[in-house]
């Protein structure tokens, strides 16, 4: 089971990048690299881990602990509460699409932007830019890849000649 899962998550004017990867059933490597929007190159955080899959909850609680202890100490408010990650972290979870961000959404795809950077853009998953992507008739996978009437034909756009209305006769 080989998976790779990143997020990217602007923050103000910084943005985190945490990547998790494995090749096999038995270790993950989590990395995590941090950088200014306007210095891109300059990190501000950068690291990577391995360990087991089997420790990845345990490490989970570890560094929400680590993390709540840290921000004690240094008189910061508290982290969010694992209730409401979803709605923090994605303020765009389950709201609907509107015309302006399907357009939105087909040019940076088409641009060449990752998926995960798109997603904190919108404020939404991951999961869910890859649902409205295919919603248009876009491959996630392949950016290359247009439906063949053209971006935004599907979904609400659906084309004239996909339900059957009458064509302009040549006469």
């Amino acid at each position: 089971m080989a998976f790779r899962h990143i997020n990217e998550l602007p923050l103000g004017d910084k943005v985190f990048r945490i990547e998790l990867a494995s090749d096999d059933d038995a270790t993950v490597t989590l990395g995590l690299t941090g950088w200014h929007e306007s210095a891109p190159d300059t990190p501000l955080a950068s690291g990577a881990l391995t360990l087991p899959l089997a420790d990845v909850p345990a490490l989970r609680i570890a560094v929400n602990r680590a993390l709540r202890a840290l921000a004690l100490a240094a008189d910061v408010s508290e982290p969010i509460p694992d209730r409401d990650v979803l709605r923090e972290l994605f303020p765009g979870h389950g709201a609907p699409w509107v015309p302006q961000h399907e357009e939105d959404l087909t040019r940076r795809f088409h641009a060449g932007e990752t998926l995960a950077r798109i997603a904190a853009r919108f404020g939404r998953t991951p999961d869910s830019v890859r649902t409205k992507l295919r919603e248009l008739g876009h491959d996630p996978r392949r950016p290359e890849h247009c439906p063949p009437d053209g971006c935004l034909s599907w979904s609400r756009y659906a084309s004239p000649a996909l339900v059957g209305a009458p064509q302009a006769s040549g006469d």
